[in-house]
């Protein structure tokens, strides 16, 4: 074993990227009157929505929130069905049981982990009320495909763009185009506000409803002006969704250098896929030409992902499994006969990619990988 398996030279599977203003902003906040959901908060939905071409935004608590939000402006509920991947972390689909629908798994493409709307087709009933795909890694899937379904069979698609900020499908930003899309702010991502998230849609009926959704029902920005400050009548119920003026300044600090960390991964995904794309035991996945990743992760397929794993660790290099099929907890209802889904789940594994990673720590990872593929 080489010296590279000393503790004190661990490379760390995940980094966060805070911008160097953001203590001083977020201390400006502190010192303001308003704390709540208020003016940074529209002035980060507004910087949002200008830097990556989105007409209306919506900006909430987490991302979670965002997409259980839109759920319920969309009318799901008890006895309806709504179509999504497996291959995500949980939270995308604890999402629609929150709304007492059911989970119908698609499997998904072996290239790009991404759902596969050949198995959607194959899974609409007359229950059928939405489809939510995940952008797994920040690679965005056939996003076509899945809006002529949507348009074919009158189904909304929602867009979980928790791993795709920066991303883009066909020249254009993801979540500016289709129906809805939700983004994740959480500690890992690309702008991090310890735990925030943001709806974007450029239909404005829906954006004047989610922001009630999001709000007990009430649209913030529309109150009448008036002593208790609420309209006459609530006629949704909404929930405490919103997004407070502490988490949008730093949320908005990491918009506003969001760039750099863009950049960086660019560098790093680009590494990766020209140094490891003749491995024999570690395949890599595919990514179109039509389509700008993010790399918020980089996954890789491994026959043997325990044996890797011990081997990476033992060099010091944190490779982790982010998530597990969704359908193997029980409160999803158990494993569906998805074939590619299962193998995905048995050889997925996440080589470590984020600000924090230098050239010279890369170098390391490759190293390391291409000695295992060697072996």
């Amino acid at each position: 074993m080489s010296d590279l398996g000393r503790k004190d030279q661990t490379i760390r599977a995940w980094g966060v990227y805070v911008s160097e203003d953001a203590a001083a902003e977020v201390g400006r906040a502190l010192d303001a009157v308003w704390l709540n959901t208020g003016s940074q908060e529209r002035l980060f939905r507004e910087t949002f929505s200008q830097r990556f071409n989105i007409p209306y935004c919506v900006a909430t608590c987490n991302g979670t929130a965002s997409l259980r939000a839109s759920l319920a402006m969309l009318k799901v509920g008890p006895g309806d069905e709504v179509i999504s991947t497996p291959m995500t972390f949980l939270a995308t689909n604890t999402a629609i049981l929150e709304q007492g629908a059911t989970v119908v798994f698609a499997d998904i493409r072996s290239d790009d982990l991404n759902i596969d709307p050949a198995s959607v087709r194959e899974m609409i009933t007359p229950r059928t009320k939405a489809i939510i795909c995940v952008h797994y890694g920040g690679n965005p899937c056939d996003m076509d495909e899945l809006w002529a379904i949507g348009r074919e069979q009158e189904l909304p698609v929602i867009e979980d763009c928790a791993h795709a900020l920066g991303s883009a499908y066909k020249d254009q930003d993801v979540g500016s185009r289709g129906d809805i899309a939700c983004f994740s702010f959480q500690a890992v991502k690309i702008i991090t506000c310890g735990d925030g998230g943001m709806i974007t849609t450029p239909r404005e009926d829906y954006y004047k409803k989610l922001k009630k959704y999001v709000w007990y029902g009430v649209d913030r920005e529309g109150r009448p002006p008036a002593v208790d400050g609420l309209p006459e009548d609530i006629d949704v119920l909404g929930f405490k969704y919103n997004m407070n003026d502490i988490t949008a300044t730093l949320a908005l600090a990491g918009l506003r250098h969001v760039d750099i960390p863009l950049a960086r991964r660019q560098v790093i995904g680009k590494r990766y896929r020209d140094e490891l794309r003749d491995c024999r035991k570690i395949r890599i996945m595919k990514y179109y030409a039509d389509r700008r990743p993010n790399y918020q992760l980089f996954p890789v397929c491994v026959d043997d992902r325990t044996s890797f794993s011990e081997w990476m660790w033992a060099q010091g290099i944190q490779v982790v499994v982010n998530n597990r099929r969704s359908d193997r907890y029980s409160i999803m209802g158990g494993l569906r006969d998805l074939p590619v889904t299962e193998r995905a789940d048995r050889e997925v594994i996440l080589l470590p990619i984020h600000c924090q990673l230098s050239d010279d720590d890369q170098a390391r990872v490759i190293e390391a990988v291409l000695e295992y593929d060697r072996t």
